[in-house]
């Protein structure tokens, strides 16, 4: 059985201002809070914002084959188009076909991230459009109707999908799958875990932010849910506009932030904004109001040059991230005690703050916690398929999936065919690639590694890397500057071999350490040793690297090791700032010689820029 999970919903221009938060500049992100232009303000969950994001996963009978996010294939960040319209991930799905070696006529089902329904919009509806003038409603109301006819009901989706794949879909082959179940679908079935208590966190689905379910062999029952208007996740983003950074994609830079500010100096204030209650659940109602931007500007006041770290914006920072850690343990403690299940499983966009779910490991609630390497909606897809295949269509239970390596990969030819059409570069095939690799990182190298099938997920794993030796602050700060032109606040994660792991790090569960989704405490012995990668408050973002995962990044860890005694890379992804991670060899060439790394490593070849020619004399 073929089935392709999806998400991501089509929006070419239908919608009134769909694209208005992803575009607008950081400095007007005061707008963002109020109407204007029929618009609908972020805190009143505007309908037309879902769908970022899209990707596609293909199961052959229950196991996972290949899945990849839109925004690698069309190079536009968050699966948007050239417009900033959502779109539906046409070049995934064409890719997760290919790899898997089939046609369009042998998927059985598709299965799709969301199930809206009239009835669900008009709830969903009364929620957020409480204390409203007559013609705010009207706006809010316009909205709804024309994102729910044009982009997210049921038979809107089908036919969309009909015009990409030039087919009809049968009606019985098309099944949609409410959001929160997919994002815990996605974490339980790839955990391996035999039961677990889910719980999902992200910006809103059809009516809720949050579930908590039980999972066990074939089953995720969903027991409670936060309903809208209450959402931790659209409290990080309007506090994340707000400080001038861009929502939907500009979250992890005010977590990173976090670290260098009081976390009490703002207290009051979020405490209003996220009021924990007796249940396990909160609500954030202060935050849907009209005068939204009044009671910012009243409970934080200006901040001066915004989109930069200040000490005011790292205060602020700090005092969200830490009522978010607080809201989060408030519901894992009750869930705990409810159930008294020891395995967690976490998804949805906010279970992408590792440094939240280093609070939950840290707090030992639970023996072992798994986070959905994709977490965000574009796991979103792999997770809807999964559900399908074990809760409406009664297929057995599969091993978990163990990595993140489900992209596509390029062979010898089509590598050596993108290095000789590149003039600028010089290349060669060592005898040992890991050595040599290893042996320019140990001289203070930065080298751009394409290797592999690409991740899936937003981190870079050791397929599709920038790495640098975590000894050399020179070489962190010139990452961060030059190449992949970052603000100097946001860390650096390191990658570590396994076996060297709790030596380096306090780890009280791996269980996810292999994806960048947890922070762990840098041990004081090591914190001097490695500096590039532990951040101001001594915590670090790891990945934990098994030989079994990726057994030649393993090899280079290794022979680095060997060098330096150091058994740790600073890894971070194989991109510039606003771009994707690079996909194919072509990209990696690209975003090599754009960003001035001073070596390539991508398959078996390292490329070096090609020395400058004198011109010719006459």
């Amino acid at each position: 059985m073929v089935i392709v999970g999806i998400s991501g919903f089509e929006d070419l221009g239908g919608s009134t201002d769909s694209h208005l938060y992803q575009r607008a500049e950081s400095k007007d992100s005061g707008g963002w809070f109020r109407f204007r232009d029929g618009a609908v303000p972020l805190q009143f969950f505007p309908l037309h914002l879902i769908g970022h994001d899209a990707s596609a996963a293909l199961l052959v009978d229950g196991r996972l084959v290949a899945c990849g996010a839109e925004e690698r294939f069309t190079r536009i960040k968050h699966g948007f188009n050239l417009a900033g319209h959502t779109v539906l991930p046409r070049g995934a799905v064409r890719y997760c076909l290919e790899e898997a070696k089939l046609t369009w006529d042998d998927v059985d089902y598709w299965v799709h991230y969301c199930e809206f329904t009239g009835d669900s919009v008009r709830r969903r509806l009364e929620r957020v459009a409480h204390a409203l003038s007559p013609q705010q409603r009207t706006i809010i109301e316009g909205e709804h109707e024309r994102a729910y006819c044009r982009r997210v009901a049921r038979e809107v989706v089908r036919h969309q999908l009909e015009d990409i794949t030039g087919r009809p879909i049968a009606e019985d082959r098309f099944i949609q799958v409410r959001h929160h179940l997919a994002h815990a679908a996605g974490a339980f079935y790839s955990s391996g875990f035999d039961e677990a208590i889910c719980l999902t966190l992200d910006g809103y689905g059809e009516e809720e932010s949050s579930i908590w379910a039980i999972a066990g062999g074939t089953s995720i029952r969903a027991e409670g849910s936060v309903p809208l208007p209450a959402s931790l996740g659209m409290v990080y983003q309007i506090v994340t506009a707000y400080l001038g950074f861009r929502a939907f994609g500009d979250e992890y830079k005010v977590m990173g932030m976090s670290a260098y500010g009081d976390p009490m100096a703002f207290k009051s204030v979020f405490d209003e904004a996220v009021e924990l209650l007796p249940n396990g659940a909160y609500s954030t109602a202060s935050i849907s109001r009209v005068d939204l931007g009044e009671w910012l500007q009243d409970s934080f006041g200006d901040i001066p040059d915004r989109g930069s770290l200040s000490r005011k914006a790292a205060d602020i920072a700090a005092g969200l991230q830490r009522r978010l850690e607080e809201a989060e343990l408030h519901t894992a403690e009750y869930l705990k005690g409810c159930y008294g299940i020891d395995r967690l499983c976490i998804s949805g966009g906010v279970g992408l703050n590792a440094c939240a779910n280093g609070a939950i490991v840290r707090s030992g609630l639970f023996n072992k916690v798994f986070v959905q390497p994709a977490a965000s909606d574009d796991g979103a897809s792999l997770g809807a398929a999964l559900y399908a295949w074990h809760e409406m269509l009664g297929g057995e239970r599969r091993p978990a999936v163990p990595h993140v390596y489900w992209g596509p990969a390029y062979g010898a030819d089509r590598v050596e065919d993108a290095l000789q059409a590149e003039p600028q570069l010089c290349w060669e095939k060592p005898a040992d690639l890991e050595g040599e690799a290893a042996r320019l990182l140990a001289a203070g190298k930065i080298v751009g590694w394409f290797q592999g099938r690409m991740e899936i997920g937003p981190r870079a794993l050791g397929a599709r890397s920038i790495l640098a030796s975590p000894t050399s602050i020179a070489s962190r700060d010139r990452v961060n500057e030059s190449i992949k032109q970052r603000e100097p606040f946001r860390p650096f994660a390191p990658s570590v071999l396994a076996r060297e792991a709790p030596a380096v790090f306090v780890m009280p569960d791996q269980t996810s350490a292999r994806f960048m989704t947890v922070t762990y405490e840098t041990r004081d012995s090591a914190r001097q040793q490695i500096p590039a990668v532990v951040h101001v408050d001594g915590s670090a973002r790891i990945q934990m690297v098994c030989e079994e995962d990726n057994p030649r990044f393993y090899r280079l860890l290794e022979r680095f090791h060997d060098l330096t005694d150091v058994p740790v890379l600073l890894n971070t992804s194989f991109n510039r700032a606003g771009e994707p991670i690079v996909r194919c060899p072509e990209d990696a060439i690209n975003c090599f010689l754009e960003s001035g790394l001073d070596a390539l490593v991508v398959g078996d070849y390292i490329a070096y820029p090609a020395p400058a020619r004198s011109p010719a004399v006459p």
